[in-house]
């Protein structure tokens, strides 16, 4: 894979015709920042494409079936903590218990807030032990898994997590070395994409015309 140094120089080639001979500038602490912010966008970008291959580029992020334990329960839900790396939710199902039936597999589905009320009424929407179905809603980074005569227990999650964020040794030195611990995590395809963006948004603010064509590389099909 490829380091946080050796992204520096492609980025300073896709700035410059030549690294050799930069005409523009950057330093490493600016750089951090641009490529954190290109690569968040990239992977959203790929995650509003649903229904395309492009995922498989962002598979080293999807968390798998990460078991949270319940946190606290209210008349209609048992609450479970949102991860803090959690950027996009892709499924989830809980153990649940009833009387004396405990570790029953319940599938999940995401509702909005807003129709709360309206999926609770519903005979054919509304949680059910029977059916081992329940509605969840998120708020206020938690999820509301909803019952009716029973207990979620666990909740397991799958979801796509924020990529891992580049850093400098020295945070307070805009010229430091970078932080050898963490790197691009990404195959050079999508990070060749990942650093024509973070271009893109660099050459915008020194005004250089040539930003139209590494956006279209950057968001250009997979």
């Amino acid at each position: 894979m490829t380091t946080t140094e050796q992204a520096f120089i492609k980025f300073q080639i896709k700035i410059n015709e030549t690294y050799e001979s930069s005409k523009i500038g950057i330093d490493r602490g600016r750089f951090v920042v641009l490529f954190n912010e290109a690569q968040n966008k990239m992977v959203e970008f790929i995650l509003n494409r649903k229904g395309t291959d492009d995922y498989t580029y962002i598979q080293n992020i999807l968390v798998p079936n990460k078991e949270i334990p319940r946190e606290t329960s209210i008349s209609d839900a048992d609450v479970f903590l949102m991860p803090e790396d959690l950027l996009n939710f892709s499924s989830a199902y809980s153990t649940a218990t009833k009387d004396k039936c405990n570790n029953i597999k319940i599938t999940l589905f995401d509702i909005k807030d807003d129709n709360k009320t309206e999926v609770l009424q519903d005979e054919f929407n509304k949680p059910s032990f029977i059916a081992r179905e329940a509605p969840f809603s998120m708020a206020n980074n938690k999820f509301f898994l909803y019952k009716e005569n029973f207990t979620h227990d666990k909740l397991f999650l799958s979801y796509y997590r924020y990529p891992l964020q580049i850093r400098l040794l020295d945070q307070d030195n805009p010229e430091s070395p970078f932080d050898p611990v963490i790197n691009p995590e990404f195959d050079d395809l999508l990070l060749d994409r990942i650093l024509s963006m973070a271009s893109s948004e660099f050459e915008v603010n020194v005004e250089n015309p040539k930003f139209q064509i590494d956006r279209m590389r950057a968001t250009e099909q997979l």
